[in-house]
């Protein structure tokens, strides 16, 4: 005779497990997907909840590690990146620098056409032409 659907056999993690799973999670080191696989979680919101109990917890007691983790020396190029890629980057950053304050020129000399315009009463822009 086969158990029924309702009847689930809850497995016991001990809180040490618990909070290493929420930690590899949190750190980034796992998905919650790995997490789940890796440490025999069955059920999928279980994880969840596990990071609402502890996470705070473990958030506070790693503050460092996380942090240092989530950042990046900003002369350090990405794991495998070629020099030249890290050259390109600083280039691009450049460039869209060069490229915000052509923008923003622009946008002065249209408002100071827009302002004499009108103080002067004079067109200044030219009207598309019929045909």
């Amino acid at each position: 005779m086969g158990l029924s659907k309702e009847f689930r056999v809850f497995k016991a993690y001990t809180v040490e497990l618990k909070k290493e799973a929420v930690f590899k999670v949190l750190s980034g080191e796992m998905r919650k997907s790995e997490a789940r696989f890796a440490y025999g979680i069955a059920g999928t919101t279980t994880l969840d909840r596990w990071m609402e109990r502890y996470g705070h917890g473990i958030l506070s007691e790693h503050k460092e590690l996380l942090q240092e983790m989530g950042t990046r020396k900003k002369k350090e190029a990405i794991k495998g990146e070629m020099p030249e890629t890290e050259v390109l980057r600083q280039e691009l950053a450049a460039v869209r620098k060069e490229l915000r304050a052509v923008e923003l020129r622009a946008e002065a000399y249209s408002l100071m056409i827009d302002i004499a315009e009108r103080e002067l009463k004079i067109a200044i822009r030219k009207k598309s032409a019929t045909k």
